[in-house]
């Protein structure tokens, strides 16, 4: 595999379940089951969806409007999340979008504007993390004893893009190559 690949999740389901096998050969079904339940899942969705999928493949936003192609990730986040649950899976934090036009490549790569955030990256990213949002909320009434937290790093991100002194930089621009 390629080190800029991004696995799917149906393989990382794949990958967890071979875990639990080691895990449950090595602990027992007990006490992997224990451990499985406690365990904190980390997930993030969206970003390489949309950076290095949408906005960058040709016919992707042919295929898809932003609306769509967001719904369509909400749905592999439920579908990912539910397979997670009915593999024991009970803590699960979920992870929002960055501002995603403020990220380096991206500003980088905007030399007609000046090197400034996109703005329409930015909107898309929003309007994405409500919909976690509002996914985390519906899977928490829907599957018992599952605690599903979103986690939204957009603002504090921003935050620090825009106002490096307060984190003790004096430019983003030199943080980056210091």
């Amino acid at each position: 595999m390629d080190l800029q690949s991004v696995l799917p999740l149906w393989k990382e389901v794949e990958y967890y379940r071979q875990y639990q096998q080691q895990l449950r050969e090595y602990l027992g079904n007990e006490k992997a089951n224990e451990v499985l339940e406690e365990a904190v899942y980390l997930i993030s969705i969206g970003t390489n969806d949309f950076l290095n999928n949408y906005y960058t493949r040709p016919g992707r936003s042919s295929q898809f409007s932003v609306e769509d192609y967001q719904n369509f990730l909400i749905q592999i986040g439920k579908d990912f999340v539910t397979n997670l649950y009915s593999l024991g899976a009970r803590k699960i934090s979920l992870g929002g979008l960055p501002p995603m036009g403020c990220l380096p490549l991206e500003r980088t790569t905007n030399i007609l504007f000046g090197r400034q955030c996109i703005e329409e990256y930015n909107q898309v990213a929003k309007e994405f993390n409500w919909k976690l949002t509002d996914l985390a909320g519906k899977l928490n009434r829907e599957l018992n004893g599952l605690q599903l937290v979103f986690s939204n790093p957009y603002e504090i991100l921003l935050e620090m893009i825009q106002k490096p002194s307060y984190f003790g930089k004096i430019s983003i621009r030199k943080s980056a190559v210091t």
